[in-house]
């Protein structure tokens, strides 16, 4: 069965006073990793079958060691606790910066109260109509939609049969999930994207 698994990264490390990540390269907390080991245990029986064709993620390093964790789900299901470097990842990795998350721009490690003094009206405005409000310097979600259906589109030319598995992060998967359920990219952040989780779009 062709079709796209959506993965989102595991946990970062804490963030008390809940500053904007946005495109900020942060690795995966040590709580992250093990969230995705346990993850890429459930996934060993589907690598191990060849129904996935590729796995792709955004270049950013938290879904990049998310990627690579799940590749060498088989090693991990049998307990080890490294594959040898010389035996590969059963499955191609691609890391594609058009698969990155949302740019946010000026906002970008700021607290939503520093964004309100910073840039006042801002953060309201984009809470009216998150679709289209870019950050100054940063993106919309309708332009983080258009470039990820892109790479999608180009990834999928290159595998057209069999399964592809995105390791890629909240917004950038809302985005994904919004256009394949249909749904305006406005409603997009009412998607629940947990830590961890995964979901299976057929056809795509």
């Amino acid at each position: 069965m062709s079709g796209l698994w959506l993965v989102r990264h595991g946990a970062l490390p804490p963030n008390p006073e809940r500053r904007f990540v946005g495109a900020r390269d942060l690795p995966l907390s040590e709580a992250g990793r093990a969230q995705i080991r346990g993850l890429a245990r459930d996934f060993a029986p589907v690598l191990k079958s060849g129904a996935l064709a590729a796995i792709l993620s955004s270049d950013l390093e938290r879904c990049r060691e998310t990627a690579a964790i799940i590749a060498n789900a088989a090693a991990w299901a049998a307990g080890a606790e490294k594959k040898r470097a010389s035996d590969g990842p059963s499955v191609p990795l691609h890391a594609d910066a058009d698969l990155r998350e949302i740019n946010l721009g000026s906002w970008q490690g700021l607290t939503p109260r520093e964004v309100r003094q910073a840039f006042p009206g801002q953060y309201e405005r984009r809470g009216k109509d998150p679709a289209q409000f870019r950050p100054p310097g940063g993106e919309s979600f309708a332009d983080v939609q258009r470039r990820a259906l892109a790479a999608l589109a180009r990834w999928r030319a290159r595998y057209p049969e069999g399964q592809l598995l995105l390791a890629g992060h909240a917004g950038l998967n809302r985005t994904l999930l919004a256009r394949y359920l249909a749904l305006p990219l406005s409603e997009a952040l009412r998607i629940p994207q947990p830590y961890a989780c995964r979901a299976f779009l057929p056809g795509w």
